[in-house]
């Protein structure tokens, strides 16, 4: 799976609407402040405007405001809104895509790891991915250390 450009921009923008507390922000304001082109900075904001994320006010007083909770949408929600389904491999959400699928022996292990970066994006709330409070933002640890011994 690959976080678009697209999905950073959106995070981005976001993150500006959550440092501006609840005050209309221009597209060109945070677009700048994020090094965001402004002219995709006005395609994503068209978009997460269309999907609810966010508001927009015409007028000169204008900009655009968060439509969500930022302490309780999460980054799996925003993925999915801005990209479409998470996803390792096609297979695990296009059942039509494979013919192999019900008999193929790494699918379980395709969708035993979209179930694993599902969870970690839906523990992550848009404002802990921006304040960076959780550890768990630092990475994950795996149960065992699958290093090999080094040949001499």
């Amino acid at each position: 799976m690959e976080i678009t450009r697209r999905t950073d921009y959106a995070i981005r923008l976001i993150a500006e609407l959550v440092l501006s507390e609840g005050k209309p922000l221009s597209v060109r304001e945070a677009a700048l402040s994020q090094g965001v082109p402004y002219a995709f900075a006005r395609s994503v904001q068209h978009d997460l405007a269309r999907s609810g994320i966010l508001n927009t006010i015409r007028g000169a007083h204008g900009g655009m405001l968060l439509a969500i909770d930022p302490a309780v949408y999460t980054l799996f929600d925003l993925i999915e809104s801005v990209q479409g389904p998470i996803s390792i491999a096609i297979c695990t959400n296009d059942k039509d895509w494979c013919v192999r699928r019900k008999g193929c022996p790494f699918h379980k292990v395709w969708a035993g790891a979209n179930n694993l970066l599902a969870d970690y994006f839906h523990s992550v709330s848009l404002k802990e991915l921006i304040e960076g409070e959780p550890a768990r933002l630092t990475g994950f640890v795996p149960k065992r250390s699958r290093t090999k011994t080094p040949v001499n």
